[in-house]
């Protein structure tokens, strides 16, 4: 199903055993992208827990950083790095493939979008179909992303969830996120074999 973590700006980043419990639970590869400088920096393609782990750790984000985690179940074009999340927005379906970029405005995804899937599809997701056949004509300048007809239009198209960083550093999210603590999650499947204490995640 993949799950997305989002931590804006001024709330804490996810705990190591946080991220080890969505990676155990969606372990087809993974992602995450930060804002920078007016760019949104995007990092993918782990396809191990230890090489994600240890590029979260060397970036050293603080509360300050505005951070968006993805991790990938495969549902369309396989399992491999090009495939994971996030996604720049653009029609050009070749940079949704490079695993590290700078854009204006990435994108990670939780759900199968009927509209894009194809089965017999091997090189691009239904996420990537999805973003440069229909998102790219919606969402054209970063005043779209406070557009909530926009936004809409995304989801009932789409009836999935979407988190978009902005350079800026602004998070939207399409479809229903809960909180935990600060952080936005698009689900909490991760969270049925592990029990709360504080902040932290135990087996």
């Amino acid at each position: 199903m993949c799950v997305i973590a989002a931590s804006p700006a001024g709330c804490r980043q996810p705990t190591d055993a946080e991220l080890r419990a969505m990676w155990d639970a969606n372990p087809h590869g993974a992602g995450y992208m930060v804002a920078r400088n007016g760019k949104v920096e995007i990092h993918k393609g782990f396809m191990t827990f230890l090489d994600f782990a240890l590029s979260v750790v060397q970036e050293c984000f603080t509360d300050a950083d505005p951070v968006v985690y993805h991790f990938r179940i495969s549902t369309q074009a396989g399992i491999n790095p090009e495939m994971t999340h996030p996604f720049p927005l653009t029609a050009n379906k070749g940079l949704h493939q490079k695993l590290d970029l700078t854009c204006p405005v990435g994108i990670a995804h939780n759900g199968i979008i009927s509209l894009t899937s194809d089965r017999s599809e091997r090189t691009y997701s239904d996420t990537s179909l999805f973003i440069a056949q229909y998102m790219t004509k919606i969402i054209k300048r970063r005043k779209d992303l406070d557009d909530a007809d926009k936004l809409e239009m995304i989801y009932l198209l789409a009836q999935s969830k979407f988190c978009f960083l902005a350079g800026d550093g602004a998070i939207r999210t399409v479809g229903r996120f809960t909180e935990k603590d600060g952080i936005l999650l698009s689900n909490e499947n991760h969270l049925h074999a592990w029990s709360t204490i504080g902040n932290y995640y135990t087996r």
